[in-house]
């Protein structure tokens, strides 16, 4: 029997490169050798880059910018060469924090409000931002910059004077930042996974985030023992219920494909969708791992999974979207 030429790439110019060589690392460590001819492909930190053409399947492991944002899949849309997770526009769409939202709340996810501020309008409103923000979402806030992940250049602002400064850490990494409301309750987020014989996606055990910082920063998502991890969530029935549904929702309203992450809080009988990660981390610390392995699936079997499923969709004529 033939083996299976897996390409997995990882690295790339994002800031987030450091996790997505441990993600890559990983799934080449998980794939049974007797069925798969890996190919690690470490993308460089900066310079032009194109994988080869004789792959069987992409296992994409890049988080970020140029990994996560539709770019790689695109090189490999033309490329012709099958590939894991979401395809261009749902992976744009995600990355893109403001837009995903607008079309979230198009279809009834609800979001936390936020203010879109870029570098144009900071210097154009200056102090007059602070008082938008105190009338509109209240202080403390949270200022992160619109399209990176794993908490990079987030910043909890408690008082106004603080906001500026704030931005100008956002706007050093992004071309537009958010200013978001600061949301209490309990952080959670949900793994989806699409099913296998069905393609339809499936909600897998929560997980609860209870930070030892203010909030959940990329120190406590990477190092042990910053954060409590919890799965399954210690919540009622009805709130799991309602915050599966919510991310069920966010990952098909984005045309989200294989599986992602989405992260929530829920407030009382209230959720508030903040994100749809279309490449999630796959390190030994990440989340949806932890979910997968809740829901009795060990990580060589899930990333045969996500092999597998990629395979599938490149048999089909045309890329399916999953409807409500």
């Amino acid at each position: 029997m033939n083996r299976l030429r897996v390409g997995v790439l990882m690295g790339g110019p994002s800031p987030e490169r450091e996790i997505s060589l441990s993600t890559g690392r990983r799934v080449a460590a998980a794939l049974d050798p007797t069925r798969y001819d890996v190919v690690p492909l470490e993308a460089p930190a900066a310079g032009a880059w194109f994988p080869p053409t004789d792959l069987d399947v992409a296992f994409v492991a890049m988080h970020g910018p140029f990994g996560e944002d539709g770019t790689v899949q695109g090189m490999l849309e033309f490329a012709g060469i099958p590939y894991t997770g979401s395809g261009v526009l749902a992976s744009a769409l995600a990355m893109d924090k403001r837009r995903s939202r607008q079309l979230l709340g198009f279809n009834g996810v609800p979001v936390p409000g936020y203010l879109a501020v870029d570098r144009a309008l900071l210097a154009a409103r200056g102090s007059s931002l602070a008082e938008e923000v105190r009338h509109t979402l209240g202080f403390p806030c949270i200022v992160k910059p619109n399209a990176l992940g794993s908490s990079i250049g987030v910043s909890l602002v408690r008082q106004p004077e603080g906001l500026t400064d704030a931005l100008e850490v956002a706007l050093a990494l992004d071309r537009e930042a958010l200013v978001e409301e600061y949301l209490t309750g309990t952080e959670l987020t949900s793994a989806i996974l699409d099913d296998p014989e069905r393609g339809a996606p499936v909600a897998l055990p929560l997980v609860e985030i209870v930070p030892k910082r203010e909030f959940f920063t990329f120190e406590a998502k990477y190092t042990p023992g910053a954060a409590d991890e919890i799965c399954p969530a210690r919540l009622p029935a009805a709130a799991v219920w309602r915050a599966q549904a919510a991310a069920l929702r966010a990952y098909r309203a984005l045309g989200c494909a294989d599986f992602a992450r989405v992260d929530l809080f829920v407030r009382e009988a209230d959720v508030a969708v903040l994100e749809v990660n279309t490449i999630p981390g796959l390190t030994e610390r990440s989340l949806f791992p932890k979910a997968a392995l809740a829901a009795g699936l060990e990580f060589p079997a899930l990333v045969d999974r996500l092999i597998a499923a990629a395979l599938r969709r490149a048999r089909r004529p045309s890329q399916e979207v999953q409807e409500e």
